[in-house]
């Protein structure tokens, strides 16, 4: 199994970012909204909940939310359907936490590399999205 761990420190008040981020069936309205195909549909609600989406460059897949924690600021999710960057399956967590000057975001993420699948390329991928996503959940807070 590889694993990923990133941490990024943004510019914004972790209450304000735990509100974006807490939201799951919102997770387009702050990575770019439903531009060039974009989409997302939503079945259930709060733990156990699934978003499905499409996105450009990854085609479809689905995430269920295993675990929202209000007191720890801590998300968890896990890959249900698809094959996002080449992981057969995923699970993420979340951490929200004060940090000078605004958040500290901690990310894990764990994986098995799909068959044929290079597991470097997809700690790279992930990286990338976890600082993405880090950057994006800042402006989202901030606005």
């Amino acid at each position: 199994m590889g694993r990923v761990i990133c941490e990024k420190d943004v510019a914004a008040p972790a209450d304000a970012v735990w509100a974006v981020l807490a939201d799951f069936a919102g997770f387009l309205d702050w990575t770019g909204g439903t531009d060039g195909g974009r989409s997302i549909e939503i079945e259930g609600s709060g733990e156990g909940m699934v978003r499905h989406l499409v996105l450009p460059g990854i085609g479809q897949m689905a995430e269920r939310l295993v675990r929202l924690d209000d007191r720890t600021r801590t998300q968890v999710y896990e890959l249900v359907s698809g094959q996002p960057i080449g992981m057969a399956t995923y699970r993420a967590t979340v951490v929200v936490s004060e940090a000078p000057g605004g958040t500290r975001l901690h990310w894990t993420g764990e994986f098995e590399p799909a068959q044929g699948a290079d597991a470097d390329a997809i700690v790279e991928g992930l990286r990338g999205s976890y600082n993405g996503m880090s950057d994006a959940l800042a402006a989202a807070a901030n606005k």
